[in-house]
Formats: C-alpha cells, sequence, structure tokens
C-alpha cells in the first residue's frame, strides 16, 4: 500500500520534474526519476551510467566530489555544475544532491539520498534516510529510515522505521514508528509504533505500544497501552480503552440479567471494555414493574474492573443510580434542562462485587453483593423500594453513609 501510494503521489506531482531532469525520450518512471538524473550526471564525470539507487554502496559512487555549497534553479543548472555531496543546498525549484550533510532547502522540491541536518521545500521532499528535520508543504517520502522529526501540509510516507516525531496535515503512512508522537489532521496508518498515535478521524496499526488517540475509530491487533476514542477496536490489549465502543479479544464485553430476592427487582447490564476499566450501563424494576410502569425503573451507569481468581472473573463496580420516576418525558424539559429536570435529577451511588463462573465459551452464571447507598450530605434518594433490612452505616473521609446491601444472582452471555 505504501508503496502504492508512492508512486501515485510522485506520478502526479513530479511530472514536470521527471521531464526536466531525464533527458532521454519516453515516459520515465517514478523510479527512474532520480536514477536517471544520477546517471546523467555520473557519465558526464566518467561513471557507471547503470548507477541506480540499489547501488549506491558501490565503490564509483563513493567517489562522488564533494561541495561545500551547491546553488541551482532547477536539477542540471547548479553552480558547481553536476552531482556531489554538499554541506549546503539551495534552488529556487529544485535541487537534485546525492548526501546533505547540513542543509538542504528548495521552493519547490529536494530529491537526495542521506540527509543528516535540515531538508525543506514549499511542495515536497524526496530522500533515502534522513537523520534530522525534513519539513515540506504537501508531502515527504522517506524510502528506509527517519530519525528526528517529519512535518508535512498534506502526509508524510515512510517505508522503514521512524524514531522521533511525525506530524501530517492528512495522514502518515509508516513501517515502524518510535517516537513521542504521531499526529495527523485525518489518519495515521502503520505497522508497529512505541509512543502515541493521534488523528482528527482514525488511527491503523498492527501493534501499539503507547496510545491511540482518534475523534472517530482506533483499531489494532496488539495494544499495550491506551485507546481514546468514540470506537475503538483491538485483537488484544493490556492496558484501557476509553470510548463510546470498545471491542476487545480479549476484553469484557457481555449482556447480564440479576436478581435480587430481598427487592424483587431483575436488572439487566451491559459490560464493555478491557479488564482493567470497563464501562457498565444499567437498568432494572420489581418484577411487576417491567413493560408496564416505567417511572419503577432505575437506571445506572459507571465503571468498573475485572481480575480472575481461582478460575472465575470477579468484577468490581461503581455506578451512578437514577430513578427515573418523576423524570419529565418532556423533550423540551430535557432539550432547555429547566428546574422540573434539575429537582429530580438525584443520582445515588451503588457498588457492585460480582463473581462469574464461565460455563462454556460464552456463558457465565454469576452471584454477588450489590449495595445502594444514601450519603448523609445529599439526603435520602435510595428508592424505598431498593431500601432493605440489611444496612450497614457507617462513615469515610468525614462523610456519613447509609448503604444498603443485598444478594443478587443471575447469568450473562
Amino acid at each position: 500500500m505504501k508503496r502504492l501510494i508512492s508512486v501515485l503521489a510522485l506520478a502526479a506531482l513530479l511530472g514536470q520534474a521527471a521531464l526536466v531532469i531525464a533527458q532521454e525520450s519516453g515516459d520515465p518512471s517514478v523510479k527512474s526519476v532520480l536514477d536517471a538524473a544520477r546517471s546523467k550526471y555520473w557519465k558526464d564525470r566518467g561513471g557507471d551510467s547503470t548507477t541506480n539507487s540499489e547501488t549506491d554502496s558501490a565503490s564509483d559512487q563513493d567517489s562522488v566530489p564533494y561541495a561545500p555549497m551547491i546553488l541551482g534553479f532547477v536539477p542540471g543548472l547548479s553552480i558547481p555544475f553536476g552531482y556531489f555531496d554538499a554541506s549546503m543546498a539551495a534552488g529556487a525549484i529544485g535541487i537534485l544532491a546525492r548526501d546533505i550533510n547540513g542543509i538542504e532547502a528548495s521552493g519547490v522540491f529536494n530529491l537526495s539520498r542521506d540527509i543528516r541536518g535540515f531538508q525543506a521545500a514549499g511542495v515536497f521532499n524526496l530522500a533515502r534516510s534522513v537523520v534530522g528535520f525534513q519539513s515540506a508543504g504537501t508531502f515527504n517520502i522517506v524510502d528506509k529510515d527517519l530519525l528526528g522529526f517529519q512535518s508535512a501540509g498534506i502526509f508524510n510516507i515512510v517505508n522503514g522505521h521512524v524514531s522521533g516525531f511525525q506530524a501530517a496535515g492528512i495522514f502518515n503512512l509508516d513501517g515502524k514508528v518510535d517516537a513521542p508522537v504521531q499526529a495527523a489532521g485525518i489518519f495515521n496508518v502503520v505497522d508497529e509504533i512505541r509512543g502515541f498515535q493521534a488523528a482528527g478521524i482514525f488511527n491503523i496499526a498492527q501493534t501499539v505500544e503507547g496510545g491511540q488517540a482518534a475523534g472517530i475509530f482506533n483499531a489494532a491487533k496488539r495494544v499495550q497501552g491506551v485507546q481514546i476514542g468514540l470506537v475503538n477496536v483491538t485483537d488484544h490489549i493490556d492496558g484501557v480503552q476509553l470510548g463510546l465502543v470498545n471491542i476487545a479479544g480479549n476484553g469484557v464485553g457481555s449482556l447480564g440479567v440479576t436478581y435480587e430476592p430481598s427487592t424483587n427487582f431483575f436488572y439487566a447490564h451491559i459490560q464493555e471494555g478491557t479488564p482493567a476499566l470497563y464501562t457498565v450501563a444499567g437498568l432494572g424494576a420489581a418484577a411487576g414493574d417491567w413493560g408496564t410502569n416505567i417511572s419503577g425503573f432505575v437506571a445506572s451507569l459507571g465503571l468498573g474492573s475485572r481480575t480472575r481468581l481461582f478460575g472465575l472473573n470477579i468484577d468490581l463496580d461503581v455506578s451512578a443510580s437514577q430513578p427515573l420516576a418523576g423524570m419529565p418525558m418532556d423533550r423540551e424539559a430535557w432539550r432547555t434542562c429547566d428546574s422540573s429536570l434539575q429537582d429530580r435529577f438525584r443520582p445515588y451511588p451503588s457498588i457492585r462485587l460480582m463473581a462469574g463462573l464461565p460455563v462454556g465459551e460464552r456463558l457465565q452464571i454469576v452471584a454477588g453483593l450489590a449495595a445502594d447507598i444514601d450519603m448523609d450530605s445529599l439526603g435520602s434518594r435510595v428508592p424505598e423500594a431498593l431500601k432493605t433490612a440489611n444496612v450497614w452505616n457507617g462513615s469515610a473521609f468525614g462523610e456519613g453513609f447509609s448503604a444498603y446491601y443485598k444478594w443478587f444472582f443471575g447469568i450473562k452471555i
């Protein structure tokens, strides 16, 4: 994919440069642009005109002369005239040089082999490897490795390894990235990243050691760290997913139904996320109210964590629960958040400790202890139907509470 994008981008943006550089008939390929220019200048100096980027390390290439400075208008019109290594190169339109140990800058494009220093162009840069800084108004392409900083208005492509920082207005497309941050306005695609990947729309990676953050979607085969986005997907994660939809092959994803004998309440809960941190949403009501009396329902939303102990899944979650009784059914009240809604919005904390026994691939038999809690400073908020005779009155951090606890059992799939 990366080489295909490289070919398409270069075919569109380097067409005119190819005609100037290549002095032979026919339409040159993208790969031949740099090779033809090198061949032309090397032949003028008595070298092997068949030299290409695959044989840059050959002994005849090592004899390319050095010029402290190259000044040019386009490749082929430069002072000094020819193909050189240099410490500084500057061109109004484009520069063609072999290795730059210093600065290379032009108004439109730069074509070089190895850069150790700074490479900047108004439109694009093309190099084999970069140690330092590469910046272009449109795109940068590095065939092998980048060690340093790469910035482009539209996209960056590195076929090898990235160590440093990478930023693009639209996308980054790389092999392996070892960088504090890889940032793009729209998306990032990489095989491996050690660092943080950020994009306005989506991130895609094979392996992530660090984190992914996207406005909409993150996808990775394996993540060691964090995923932050509306939708997060991975085969395996050692860390945390924060989003509206979190899917992990080794994660916590289930729909459960539980029953509390002491209150005659049935609850439905959805858990999504990772063992380290999952989201849980629930809805409960007395057995006779399901399907007949919405005012008798209690809704909850919270976070939890899972551990494994003696073959059991042990879940501990804490939620904010809200009775639906008296909540306005008028859409205008919700839109304006008027006083009738504010007066009736009285959440209270709920805690569940649950053990799950796996039966088969998806089914779990669960049982545990739940507690609905009234805080002295908030007043009585737990519905009377959930206040049991089993109550623990105590205090924590100077705050008095009453915890109404009860046993429950059920199933999860």
